[in-house]
C-alpha cells in the first residue's frame, strides 16, 4: 500500500515536470543542504527520466550540470518554485 501512494506521489512529480518542461523549461531549484546550498537557481530541464531530472544552472560564474531525485523533491531536500 505505501509502495503505491509513493510511486503515485513520483508519476504526478514527472507528470508536472513534463508539463512544465513543454510549456517553458526553466524552473528556479533551491537545495537545502547545508554543503551545498542553492537559492532560486534559474535551471533549464535537460531530461526528465522515471525517477530523476538532469537540470542545467548557471551557479555563481559557472554552469552547473546535475540530477535531481523525485525523492528528494518528496522529502523537501530539493524545491522547485514551479511546482
Amino acid at each position: 500500500m505505501q509502495s503505491t501512494i509513493a510511486s503515485l506521489q513520483l508519476n504526478t512529480i514527472k507528470e508536472k515536470l513534463e508539463l512544465l518542461y513543454k510549456t517553458s523549461n526553466l524552473i528556479h531549484v533551491s537545495i537545502h543542504n547545508k554543503r551545498n546550498k542553492v537559492l532560486d537557481a534559474p535551471s533549464k530541464i535537460v531530461g526528465i527520466y522515471q525517477r530523476f531530472l538532469c537540470v542545467e544552472s548557471k551557479v555563481n560564474t559557472y554552469v552547473e550540470k546535475f540530477t535531481i531525485n523525485y525523492t528528494d523533491i518528496m522529502t523537501g531536500n530539493i524545491t522547485i518554485k514551479e511546482l
